[in-house]
């Protein structure tokens, strides 16, 4: 995350017990300073997507097993999402990872674009979507429910924005 200008690369847990929160101690190789990065939780294992290191974008992938704690950085086919910040991260089922919008490199570049990651055999791709495509954006929500992605809300740099947007995971389709 990042506070008052300065990035960190730790990683809290909460204890949903106690409800106290303590700093992880990992090992491996850590993914560096970052924020405005995207995160899910499949299975033991904490995966993380880019995000800003403060000085430019970033697109890297990093897991963190949760059983072990060591951090590693998974080799993957295909081609990852171009540098993003503010990007969605989103589990759909049990074996895929989409990622939606975010911004880009450069002044006012905000996405909306598709990407999914197949957890099972770690190949990037970049679907064509139909239907009623949303309009670029970071800053929003995205939750799965069974096989929809449900979208809301955002930034696109001039408003806010307040609309929801599904995408049907079987057909690739967009809808209000």
């Amino acid at each position: 995350g990042c506070c008052g200008g300065m990035h960190f690369s730790d990683v809290l847990a909460l204890d949903l017990t106690t409800m106290v929160w303590s700093t992880l101690s990992t090992v491996g190789k850590q993914p560096g300073t970052r924020d405005s990065h995207g995160m899910a939780l499949v299975g033991h294992r904490m995966i993380v997507l880019g995000g800003t290191n403060g000085s430019k974008k970033i697109n890297d992938l990093h897991m963190l097993d949760l059983r072990t704690k060591e951090w590693s950085e998974p080799k993957f086919e295909g081609n990852p999402p171009s540098p993003r910040e503010s990007h969605t991260t989103t589990v759909i089922g049990d074996d895929k990872l989409l990622i939606f919008g975010g911004s880009g490199e450069g002044d006012g570049n905000y996405l909306n674009d598709v990407h999914i990651l197949d957890l099972k055999n770690m190949k990037w791709i970049s679907p064509v979507v139909n239907g009623e495509v949303p309009a670029p954006r970071d800053s929003h929500t995205a939750v799965a429910v069974e096989s929809k992605l449900i979208v809301y809300g955002g930034d696109c740099g001039d408003r806010y924005l307040g609309d929801v947007d599904v995408l049907d995971m079987d057909s690739l389709t967009w809808s209000k």
